[in-house]
């Protein structure tokens, strides 16, 4: 093998004009080395274009998605400067209606009343340094997040109070017992019998003979009947004190001790006791005592 390889190999070079001929030699192992050489040289250069080409498809992708996530962020911002100018045109509203609910014309500690959560605490109180690479974004983001929450904390306060007076609403005398016009106000009047002055303690209101008279709020029958100067009745008593009355009907809808709810129909407008026309005498009564059917006279 050793004696193979220290074999000499004459290489020449001849020139077409073959004036002048270049030869040299080498040895086997020699030849041998330097092709095996070149073929590393090659296989190596290959790979390191392979390479390269990979990498800069590499880079080519990075750079897109870049652009992608960049376009993505200014979508954001956008977005997010969109969504703090819509809240604070909410906020005033939100003031308005805590001022109402609760009475007080405090609102501003309604808005530093709420804690950040776990997550937002870490980034606001992050490394100086690290605070620097984060967008201005980030922390509007924060007091806008800070800012929802005690704004949801106050609906959550006014719905609570919005159901309550809901239910107190559907509960007492709220609406129009019934369809007509109204002849006479609550309080001193001229008498309709010619008697000088007297106070009527509840509003009268026309309507043709037959016309049905409704519950204006949920209740139980105390009285049904004949109640004198009243004519027909029903005198239905409510929560919280109330108690409302229903005179002059031509005929009654309802029974002593029955259950009424709002809206039921409990009598017909007639002209029966002291009376000078059709009409239907509705009285409001709060611990025995009449008061102005006025406010309650509509749907709140």
């Amino acid at each position: 093998m050793l004696h193979w390889g220290h074999e000499k190999m004459t290489v020449m070079f001849i020139p077409h004009n073959e004036k002048k001929i270049f030869n040299f030699q080498i040895s086997k192992f020699t030849f041998l080395f330097f092709l095996v050489m070149f073929g590393v040289i090659i296989a190596t250069s290959a790979f390191a274009v392979r390479k390269n080409q990979a990498v800069r498809q590499e880079e080519e992708e990075f750079l897109l998605k870049y652009k992608t996530k960049q376009a993505q962020i200014i979508q954001i911002q956008r977005l997010s400067l969109s969504i703090i100018d819509i809240f604070n045109d909410i906020k005033p509203k939100i003031e308005e209606l805590y001022t109402l609910t609760a009475g007080t014309k405090e609102v501003d500690s309604i808005w530093n009343s709420v804690d950040l959560p776990d997550q937002s605490k870490n980034t606001a109180s992050a490394d100086p340094a690290a605070m620097k690479q984060i967008p201005e974004e980030i922390y509007e983001l924060q007091q806008l997040q800070s800012e929802m929450l005690a704004a949801s904390n106050t609906i959550r306060t006014i719905k609570n109070f919005v159901n309550i007076r809901n239910k107190v609403v559907s509960e007492t005398p709220s609406t129009i017992p019934v369809n007509g016009h109204i002849t006479s106000l609550f309080g001193w009047r001229r008498s309709p019998f010619g008697f000088g002055k007297d106070f009527h303690t509840g509003i009268d209101i026309a309507a043709p003979e037959g016309t049905p008279i409704r519950a204006t709020a949920p209740g139980i029958v105390e009285m049904a009947g004949w109640g004198g100067g009243y004519g027909n009745m029903v005198r239905i008593k409510h929560k919280y004190g109330y108690e409302t009355i229903y005179a002059h009907c031509v005929r009654l809808n309802a029974s002593q001790g029955a259950e009424i709810q709002k809206g039921q129909v409990v009598g017909y407008v007639g002209a029966t006791g002291s009376s000078t026309g059709n009409h239907c005498h509705y009285e409001i009564r709060l611990g025995n005592v009449p008061i102005d059917p006025s406010p309650y006279m509509r749907e709140l």
